[in-house]
């Protein structure tokens, strides 16, 4: 079985200290979902989105790790702003692994396509989406460091804020990834 670019994701964030992840599962997040499955980060299924962005602030909080949290394109991923709002408010260390339409329907104002970006900067210091397999481990391994970067500067005393992660959708996540070679 060859490596994919969701399992390159989670092995990233596993090999950054992510415990749990928080989220529902939908269509388009399903790799991201079956690689967690696979690995050592818990998969902490949840009723609602917001709840989910509020229980991985939380952790984070308690335990000063980089803690994940996950839902699918569109709607799914805009329930997740009230708890990502407080997670900045509090500087917890929380990433969102959120899923996009697919590429060639970006553009048509598809109910599901959301300018993320757009969305979360105010809470977020890295908001980036992942278009090509090769973009997964650099992008990835970035929003990790804009997290150990926050810490730093949370325990300096100058603040800092929570980042987002944005994955793309089915296409991207199934693909094979560029150097599958699993961070260690």
């Amino acid at each position: 079985m060859s490596h994919r670019v969701a399992d390159l994701v989670v092995d990233t964030l596993q090999a950054a200290g992510v415990r749990s992840c928080y989220g529902i599962v939908g269509d388009t997040l399903n790799r991201i979902a079956h690689a967690i499955d696979r690995s050592e980060i818990d998969w902490v299924h949840m009723r609602h989105e917001e709840a989910g962005a509020f229980a991985a602030s939380a952790e984070a909080l308690l335990t000063g790790r980089l803690t994940a949290c996950a839902g699918t394109c569109g709607p799914g991923s805009l329930h997740f702003i009230n708890g990502l709002y407080e997670a900045n408010r509090n500087r917890a260390p929380v990433i969102l692994i959120a899923t996009q339409i697919v590429r060639h329907d970006l553009g048509f104002e598809s109910i599901q396509e959301i300018d993320y970006e757009d969305v979360f900067k105010g809470c977020s210091v890295y908001c980036e989406m992942i278009v090509t397999p090769e973009q997964a481990r650099r992008k990835t391994v970035a929003a990790c460091q804009a997290t150990d970067e926050t810490r730093c500067r949370r325990a300096r005393g100058s603040g800092g804020r929570r980042q987002c992660l944005l994955a793309r959708g089915a296409p991207v996540c199934r693909s094979c990834a560029a150097s599958a070679r699993s961070p260690k």
